[in-house]
């Protein structure tokens, strides 16, 4: 026998009772079995909507305005010090003769736009010397959107910092800080005018990313603060501010690599306080001199060579007729290997510690000679005009 065929029976013939039965226990079961399908899936899914549409998401409700949202409850520190600093931060044009060929002669044209932060409320303002390098005239622009013509104070490209002037009183001065003071890591706000006068006084916030960082531009090596704190073409001349309100520092400069984000740089607010105030008083910046030019930094190399018992120092070049260095003795030759006391290893740190130096003030400077250290006393005076 196959297999449905074995399990296969006839039906059996039954009663109009036995009928009636199995209709009323199928009517039973299957009121029961809609009640409970009714009760646990259709009831609940008929539940009333909520009146309240503030418990809907998306469709959240006005939330009232309290004091909590003014500025002083919004990043407190940052909000207060930008207040602070922000009414001294102003917009400087650098306009000159630029050749128009159209016209066939040269015309005042804007030429540069710049940044600039008040140091004096008699109109005293300091900012980077390449902002205004070459101009015919200074313009400033306040934050209120008044202009003046400045006039120039003093500039020092050592330091690219200059100082200018406009005739006006009462303003709002800024206050610095001890750039001495700043440490890796605190917030740091940038302040200028990025891309021009239509946005002025921009605020970028960041953080100090070193204090110290030597880079060597047109053969000076300055000591900056760098920041990732935002700093772009017009922010040359602003303000970086701590979160006290000072200014740490004047921005000058960024990194601008293809991928790389982040690396702005700003003059030490102590560098700017010294060099401002001395172009104030003096116009210029006075400074010491030994009067050698370098035939080079002394490596293992150069010292295996000159056959010399030391690998590092300063080469002696040549020595200027009638400078400190020639009246102290020094030759060409000479291999100098410490000054006030400072061992110098390369020309940029002799450079700095002869900046260290009061002029006519005698100081110790150790060479190497024919294979012996000399000891010698140099009398620094002060750094001829155009001189480098």
């Amino acid at each position: 026998m196959d297999f449905f065929n074995g399990f296969y029976q006839q039906p059996r013939r039954s009663g109009l009772v036995g009928f009636l039965f199995t209709a009323l226990f199928g009517a039973i079961v299957g009121g029961v079995l809609v009640a409970f399908i009714v009760l646990r899936f259709v009831i609940p899914g008929l539940a009333p909507v909520p009146s309240d549409t503030n418990s809907i998401p998306g469709n959240m409700p006005d939330i009232p305005y309290t004091e909590r949202d003014l500025p002083e409850y919004q990043n407190t520190a940052i909000v207060r010090s930008a207040e602070r600093v922000v009414p001294a931060v102003v917009g400087i044009t650098n306009k000159g003769m630029v050749y128009d060929m159209w016209h066939g002669r040269s015309l005042l044209q804007e030429r540069a736009t710049g940044s600039g932060v008040i140091i004096e409320a008699n109109g005293f303002i300091v900012t980077n010397n390449h902002v205004i390098e070459g101009a015919a005239e200074i313009w400033v622009t306040l934050g209120d959107g008044e202009e003046y013509q400045a006039e120039l104070v003093g500039a020092d490209p050592t330091t690219d910092l200059a100082v200018i002037k406009v005739n006006k009183e009462g303003l709002p001065a800024a206050q610095f800080g001890n750039s001495d003071d700043i440490v890796v890591g605190e917030a740091a706000i940038a302040i200028g005018n990025p891309l021009g006068l239509d946005f002025s006084q921009t605020v970028t916030v960041g953080y100090i990313s070193a204090k110290k960082r030597a880079i060597t531009i047109n053969e000076y090596t300055f000591n900056f603060i760098q920041t990732d704190a935002a700093i772009n073409d017009g922010n040359s001349g602003g303000a970086l501010v701590n979160l006290n309100g000072e200014v740490v520092g004047i921005n000058t400069a960024k990194i601008k690599i293809s991928g790389v984000e982040g690396m702005g740089f700003a003059i030490p607010a102590n560098t700017v306080k010294s060099i401002s105030q001395e172009l104030i008083t003096s116009g210029r910046i006075k400074r010491p001199w030994l009067g050698v030019y370098s035939g080079g930094d002394v490596d293992e190399t150069l010292a295996e060579q000159l056959q010399l018992p030391v690998n590092y120092g300063v080469l002696v070049q040549e020595v200027l007729a009638d400078s400190p260095a020639s009246l102290a003795g020094i030759t060409r030759g000479d291999v100098i290997i410490k000054m006030a006391g400072k061992q110098i290893k390369t020309f940029n740190e002799l450079r700095n510690v002869i900046y260290e130096q009061k002029m006519d003030t005698p100081v110790e400077i150790v060479v190497v000679r024919d294979g012996k250290e000399v000891s010698t006393t140099v009398t620094l005076t002060e750094l001829p005009e155009g001189s480098g």
